[in-house]
């Protein structure tokens, strides 16, 4: 039924490649519960005519805003280490999905600062005109070239323009598959030769965490990948992917996830498998 009722539209800006990975509309006309697992991406949302929401939050204890409570419907939030609870009557949204050094990039935020929370639209007031706009634009293809236009322009005139087109460098693909819908991207700081102590900044600052909790992260999202898109075991899955054994996959699995691999796998996932339907 939620299938049904719901429609994803994705659209992949080339001019922003290694910074933003996709720019998509989700629209739904189906109530709907869900989690979205952690993507290690910062995003924003822009909450459009016709959205209702019961509630959104990562974490409870920090981000107990609706949508519903401002005619100002812009959140700009990131997923590090917990999934996203979402549950709405009706959703109308354009979400812009980057790679966490978009935080600087783009915003002048560094990524710590939103890890694992959302920040309610007053925070940043320069994206609220662009809501206004999205609504009045009639296709879809209008309103994704016109946001990137805009984050192309915020990048052009960032003082960090230099140092994020250093740090793209390393750029891989996650994700990629012919006829996916998806184009998730990893962020290789490898080739950053830094002291110990300054490369710990520059992680904090523009990955959000430490280099080696971004891996792990990582190597999670291409297990929740392999789970959802290949017919193999869930011990040959720890195998490929250089888990320890199968105990250390299921603990690491659970701890970004909050489900264990085999919970995920019988789960009912929406068209995007980081989405798990709870009703």
């Amino acid at each position: 039924m939620y299938e049904l009722n719901s429609k994803i539209e994705i659209y992949i800006p080339q001019s922003l490649k290694g910074l933003v990975d996709v720019i998509g509309q989700h629209i739904s006309h189906y109530p709907s519960h869900m989690l979205a697992l952690p993507n290690s991406k910062v995003e924003i949302m822009f909450i459009l005519e016709g959205s209702q929401f019961e509630q959104f939050h990562i974490d409870k204890n920090k981000s107990k805003f609706l949508p519903n409570d401002t005619n100002k419907s812009v959140m700009v939030f990131s997923s590090q280490t917990r999934p996203v609870e979402a549950e709405f009557k009706n959703l109308n949204v354009m979400t812009v999905v980057m790679n966490p050094i978009a935080a600087i990039a783009i915003l002048g935020i560094p990524a710590w600062e939103i890890k694992d929370l959302h920040f309610e639209p007053n925070t940043l007031p320069h994206l609220n005109g662009i809501q206004d706009a999205l609504n009045t634009l009639p296709t879809f293809q209008q309103r994704a070239k016109y946001l990137e236009k805009y984050l192309f322009q915020q990048l052009i005139k960032s003082r960090y323009l230099n140092q994020t087109q250093q740090k793209i460098r390393g750029m891989q693909m996650l994700l990629g598959e012919k006829n996916s819908i998806l184009n998730e991207t990893e962020l290789n700081f490898d080739h950053l030769y830094y002291s110990k102590s300054h490369f710990n900044r520059v992680c904090r600052d523009w990955l959000g965490v430490t280099y080696r909790e971004y891996q792990l992260h990582k190597k999670f999202r291409k297990a929740m990948y392999a789970i959802n898109n290949k017919n193999q075991s869930l011990t040959q899955i720890a195998y490929d992917l250089k888990y320890y054994d199968q105990a250390h996959f299921t603990r690491t699995f659970k701890k970004f996830a909050g489900v264990s691999p085999s919970e995920y796998r019988s789960s009912n996932k929406g068209q995007i498998p980081e989405f798990i339907i709870l009703k």
